[in-house]
């Protein structure tokens, strides 16, 4: 079975030697457990990458963004039980606008009822593959970052 190619859109947002990063557990297409994705999600028909990033946030976190700089546009193609899915993802750098979210520790997610946590990672963990992040390739954009 194959999925449509679906767009979607992540903000990396930095801090000291860290991205902001969802944590997540479960299958994923490297096997199973913890894993990390930067917060964000579908665009959706006739929106803007730079629209649908600023709502997701709102969504997930309640927190505004500003957008800082295009990163560029990764393609990711992935199976997971059997089931193959292509994304194409368009990366953005993007800093909270309410500073003090910068200080939490963890920040509550939730999406469509599903409860989980951003967390400040250090970059260099999913760089040396100590971290599982998705979408695969993405810790190739992170080095601006250390």
């Amino acid at each position: 079975m194959v999925d449509r190619p679906r767009a979607n859109t992540l903000g990396i947002i930095y801090k000291d030697g860290r991205i902001l990063a969802e944590k997540l557990s479960g299958k994923h297409s490297k096997g199973e457990g913890v894993f990390y994705r930067p917060l964000g999600g579908t665009i959706e028909l006739g929106e803007t990458s730079i629209d649908a990033l600023k709502r997701e946030f709102m969504e997930e976190i309640g927190a505004e963004i500003n957008i800082v700089n295009y990163i560029a546009c990764l393609e990711n193609i992935y199976s997971i039980n059997g089931i193959t899915r292509h994304e194409l993802t368009q990366l953005y750098e993007a800093e909270l606008v309410n500073e003090s979210l910068y200080e939490k520790e963890s920040i509550p997610v939730n999406e469509n009822g599903r409860k989980s946590e951003a967390k400040w990672i250090p970059v260099i963990s999913f760089i040396d593959e100590r971290e599982v992040l998705f979408p695969a390739g993405l810790e190739n954009y992170l080095i601006r970052f250390l």
